[in-house]
């Protein structure tokens, strides 16, 4: 009875299953079945490359900012949501640009972030700027302050920073047991009263 239960809820997921595929390319204006599936696949495809190309320019393009472009500083003023997660990944930055001898100015664009940058409003990049067009702009991510490593203990502004706690030094319990020795024998030799016995073993003990 247990196995045609797992084959009838198998079949019924089966078909809920192609039916959300269908609807999906209905959505997406395709024709149902394997050619509408086939056209599909071909056109995310086609997006992959177009994306993989435009990436592939982008990157050319800032390498040849960073070789030949004019050096400048951008502050953050705004930005997107950093999608964290991957080495790099593509974020929205509004940037006050300043590049020597030129006035400064504001630009908006998306740009490729690493992981390991240290972005906030108010955090200045180092920059290439592209001396016909003002818009292009590359980060120099190589000589730009990098965030924190994960788990990595900092000082707060104004404090000494993070010190333990201190250890004793070694014999320490040792010394304490030999002094007591040496103050027991003292009042056995009726050199100690036993209250001078009891305030110096007080001493000793630090209480």
């Amino acid at each position: 009875m247990g196995l045609f239960k797992s084959i009838k809820d198998l079949s019924s997921m089966t078909k809920q299953a192609k039916q959300l595929q269908n609807q999906q390319l209905a959505e997406g204006g395709y024709k149902q079945g394997f050619s509408g599936q086939m056209q599909q696949m071909g056109d995310l495809i086609s997006q992959g490359t177009e994306q993989l190309s435009e990436l592939t320019d982008s990157q050319g393009d800032r390498a040849r900012l960073l070789a030949e472009g004019i050096a400048g500083q951008a502050t953050i003023v705004g930005m997107g949501t950093p999608a964290r997660g991957a080495q790099w990944f593509n974020l929205d930055l509004d940037l006050e640009v300043n590049v020597s001898g030129r006035q400064a100015y504001r630009v908006a664009n998306s740009f490729m972030v690493p992981a390991s940058a240290s972005l906030g409003a108010g955090v200045t990049l180092p920059v290439k700027v592209d001396p016909n067009d003002p818009a292009k702009i590359a980060i120099d991510w190589d000589s730009a302050p990098k965030g924190p490593a994960a788990g990595e203990v900092r000082p707060v502004a104004g404090s000494g920073g993070f010190a333990p706690a201190p250890t004793p030094s070694a014999g320490g319990g040792d010394d304490t047991i030999a002094q007591l020795e040496r103050l027991a024998k003292l009042r056995d030799s009726g050199a100690l009263s036993d209250a001078e016995f009891e305030q110096q073993k007080a001493k000793i003990l630090g209480s």
